[in-house]
């Protein structure tokens, strides 16, 4: 057990010295998911782009993985799926628009479905707290069923909102860390 904590104060003393790093880090994102939240349409364009070039860089491994694989229907699959997301990358990306409506509509039908599930799921399986599950169950479902009425004029600002909330909080999260950090005893 000694050891255990020994071996974690050396990184704790070496973030503890680097606690400046961490709030520039926080405030950082903290400014940047303010923007995203000011100009959502344009977070929205670049959140498709970015997720667009990583399905097509995904797409890119697979077709790669396709010629070093053993197996011919292994090798098809995975030819297929590589190729389809190359396509489907350089759509989002060539096509950010339309990447951002289907993105959209997709969350809406997940938001719905899933909130159902767990609506359900809390009254079938009534563990502790369950009343909470249903709840958020309820909420999610209600986010779904706005957003999709919302569509396709949703399309132009949820994601862009979405990626600016998470920016705030993470941005909170490393500012806090920091503050914790710098209050720490030598």
């Amino acid at each position: 057990m000694k050891q255990a904590v020994a071996g974690l104060l050396g990184p704790i003393k070496e973030a503890h010295s680097e606690w400046g790093w961490y709030l520039a880090l926080g405030i950082g994102l903290i400014l940047l998911g303010a923007y995203s939240l000011y100009a959502a349409p344009i977070a929205t364009v670049a959140s498709v782009v970015v997720i667009g070039s990583i399905v097509m860089l995904a797409g890119f491994f697979q077709v790669a993985a396709a010629f070093v694989a053993r197996g011919a229907g292994h090798v098809i699959l995975l030819l297929l799926v590589g190729v389809l997301d190359v396509f489907v990358g350089l759509a989002a990306m060539t096509h950010p628009e339309m990447g951002a409506l289907a993105l959209t509509l997709f969350l809406a039908v997940l938001f719905v479905f899933g909130g159902l599930y767990r609506f359900i799921s809390a009254f079938v399986l009534q563990f502790p707290y369950y009343g909470w599950v249903a709840f958020n169950g309820l909420v999610t479902v209600a986010l779904g069923v706005m957003l999709w009425m919302q569509w396709p004029i949703s399309a132009v600002w949820f994601l862009g909102m979405a990626v600016g909330i998470n920016l705030i909080f993470a941005g909170i999260t490393w500012s806090s860390i920091a503050f914790k950090l710098k209050n720490l005893p030598n």
